[in-house]
């Protein structure tokens, strides 16, 4: 397993490369893309769509079947471990067809749920079922956490959404701590308190009061206390000491913590070879690499020029 994934991870794109996509226009990345591991998501969406939405929908299909690959290649005892960490994705998606259910519907639901995980519904029974009729059908029967009956108690759709994302925090820090990896369970913690802190400093720049803030966060509540109890700009620079990550603005400590994650994540492939972190490991590069080509070839389709503009917004090592 450990080989294989090293192996997929050389096929990952290098900073040299995101520098050539960089000069180069959305129909000719998508064409680059390929030349190399997206060529059968590129063939199989390209008679339908052109441009950025076929790199949209093509980066989204390669990240179903690279995971499914990686269940395939997994040893037994690493599958629960790998299905619940990427049990994200299913709650991503059951928050958006929430809030899909809360508007107009316009937008096509195939569109905007990511095309992992094991949620079970088909999009006629989406597109057709009440709000509650679809939390009724919500089983993940592998799981040791009951998400529906946790979301039945719920009234509004922010309160679904926090206590999905509780339930599955609560989860997957029970995933770590029986892990027997000490290096999944600190990369589960840090994962976990950087979520807390990016939240927190979002929620302080547009002037939630403490206790409002402290009600969204999970796990870290007394080691933000101090960076709670003061404005913004305080707040900034005690997050900045507590991550050692140096920034001017809140955007540009996101994209640092992101660059800590992907350097982190790609160490953990070399330190503990043989467990579950060198799997999680080439996950997070291979997300990351997803969110770096999505933004390129959206700047691309919006007609930003500017590359040194894309550049900063994009993770690389």
């Amino acid at each position: 397993m450990y080989a294989r994934v090293s192996a997929k991870k050389k096929k990952l794109f290098t900073e040299r490369e995101y520098d050539n996509l960089l000069k180069m226009d959305v129909n000719q990345i998508s064409r680059k893309m390929e030349e190399g591991s997206y060529k059968k998501e590129i063939n199989e969406l390209g008679g339908e769509y052109d441009g950025a939405a076929l790199i949209e929908r093509a980066l989204n299909l390669n990240l179903a079947n690279t995971y499914e690959n990686l269940m395939k290649i997994s040893s037994e005892d690493a599958k629960p471990l790998i299905r619940v960490y990427l049990r994200r994705f299913d709650i991503t998606n059951i928050k958006r067809i929430i809030r899909w259910k809360d508007t107009d519907q316009t937008q096509n639901i195939e569109q905007i749920l990511y095309p992992i995980g094991t949620l079970g519904l088909s999009f006629e029974e989406i597109r057709e079922d009440s709000k509650e009729e679809l939390i009724s059908k919500l089983d993940f029967s592998d799981s040791d956490f009951n998400y529906k009956e946790e979301i039945e108690e719920c009234e509004t759709v922010k309160e679904i959404e926090d206590c999905l994302d509780r339930v599955y925090s609560e989860e997957l820090r029970a995933l770590a701590e029986n892990s027997g990896s000490k290096e999944f369970q600190r990369f589960v913690e840090e994962e976990q308190f950087n979520q807390d802190l990016q939240l927190a400093l979002r929620m302080k720049k547009y002037d939630v009061d403490t206790e409002g803030i402290k009600s969204r966060l999970f796990n870290h509540k007394e080691e933000l206390q101090e960076l709670l109890e003061t404005d913004f700009e305080q707040a900034l620079d005690i997050a900045e000491n507590l991550t050692e990550v140096q920034a001017d603005n809140l955007e540009e400590f996101e994209t640092k913590i992101k660059q800590d994650r992907l350097e982190r994540a790609l160490q953990s492939l070399h330190r503990e070879p043989l467990g579950l972190s060198s799997v999680i490991g080439y996950i997070v590069a291979k997300e990351i690499e997803i969110d770096n080509l999505r933004i390129i070839s959206r700047a691309k389709e919006t007609g930003i020029q500017n590359n040194d503009t894309i550049r900063n917004n994009l993770v690389t090592v």
